[in-house]
């Protein structure tokens, strides 16, 4: 009995146990939050490359620049 007392008493595991829930709450944060943000963040990506194209064709940005 007294190996399963000296087993249940031993807390010499339970910091890293709680570091390592610490760290799994804190990467499930972070995936939310890309859940949420990432197609704000492509419609952005998006316009900015089609502004880009335009850029490159035209040889403007808005009404400024040389006619290619």
């Amino acid at each position: 009995m007294t190996a399963l007392t000296r087993f249940l008493s031993d807390e010499s595991g339970q910091s890293t146990v709680e570091y390592m829930l610490l760290i799994s709450v804190i990467v499930i944060a972070i995936v939310c939050c890309a859940y949420i943000f990432i197609p704000t963040f492509q419609e952005g990506v998006l316009l900015l490359a089609e502004d880009v194209k335009s850029i490159l064709d035209t040889g403007k940005i808005g009404s400024i620049g040389t006619d290619r």
